[in-house]
């Protein structure tokens, strides 16, 4: 009977039969984590509240969180302290010039028993002669609208809440960028549609920002270089702003004793405009 040879085998040690089970694991670790490894879409770089200050104390308003976007932009969410349910955002560019704002209160998930709980919103992107916006009424009915803009420019309504203090950093950013003729920005106001439930926009009465030259000392957070007039406006016309180009108080002309400012700030990130 002929012999079946078998084939020659070589024996591999158990150890290292066990080092190569360890990097071909490890290399498999590695492969995923390149894969699903992404750069976040946005950084939390500070947080702070705005309160009011008068004769009776501190009256925190709102609390509200900076993040810087992946494109090197910014976002400034903020949240009513008073509703929950009431949010701005505020968005900005490197330069931390005013791209966008959005604003919903209200808004809370459907439910069978409860159809009217869906609230309004309106949400506003700034292009560079264009501004575009759309909007949510508490009945569910949506429409947008564009208007050709002169810039600089921002969007304003009359909002209960408003935050004061982000809202003119956008402004103060315009009026000192060089683009704007004698410190004017120009304003388009959230007006009443064609039909009811829809938006409108109409232009309004331009900001006009000029500097201060002496600057006073502010209290609280984060230290003020610069000081600047809201002229014709009566109620908040002295603006602090810090070396971040962000606006940390507004004091009134009618009564001095009366601000808004910017409190509690703290930063987790180096951060501020590109230029």
């Amino acid at each position: 009977m002929q012999k079946t040879r078998s084939l020659p085998t070589t024996s591999i040690p158990t150890t290292s039969i066990l080092t190569i089970s360890i990097l071909i694991a490890l290399s498999c670790v590695a492969s995923s984590l390149g894969q699903t490894a992404r750069a976040p879409d946005r950084i939390l770089v500070a947080e702070g509240d705005s309160v009011a200050q008068t004769k009776q104390g501190v009256h925190p308003l709102s609390h509200w969180k900076l993040w810087r976007l992946s494109d090197g932009g910014y976002e400034v969410v903020d949240t009513s302290l008073k509703d929950a349910s009431s949010v701005q955002i505020f968005q900005f560019d490197a330069q931390l010039m005013p791209t966008g704002f959005t604003k919903s209160v209200g808004i809370r998930p459907q439910t069978q028993s409860n159809s009217s709980s869906r609230g309004l919103s309106i949400s506003c992107r700034y292009k560079t002669n264009e501004l575009s916006c759309t909007g949510e009424s508490p009945h569910g009915k949506k429409s947008s609208i564009s208007i050709a803009a002169e810039a600089p420019y921002v969007f304003m309504a009359e909002f209960y809440d408003l935050d004061f203090a982000w809202f003119m950093t956008g402004v103060v950013n315009l009026a000192s960028s060089g683009n704007a003729r004698n410190g004017l920005v120009n304003v388009y106001f959230l007006a009443d549609g064609a039909t009811p439930g829809e938006i409108g926009l109409e232009a309004d009465q331009p900001i006009r920002i000029t500097p201060v030259e002496q600057v006073s000392q502010p209290d609280g957070m984060p230290h003020a270089l610069k000081e600047f007039k809201w002229e014709g406006q009566n109620d908040f016309p002295v603006l602090r702003v810090n070396e971040k180009s962000m606006v940390v108080s507004l004091t009134s002309r009618a009564n001095p004793e009366m601000s808004l400012a910017i409190t509690n700030y703290k930063e987790y990130a180096p951060w501020g405009p590109a230029r």
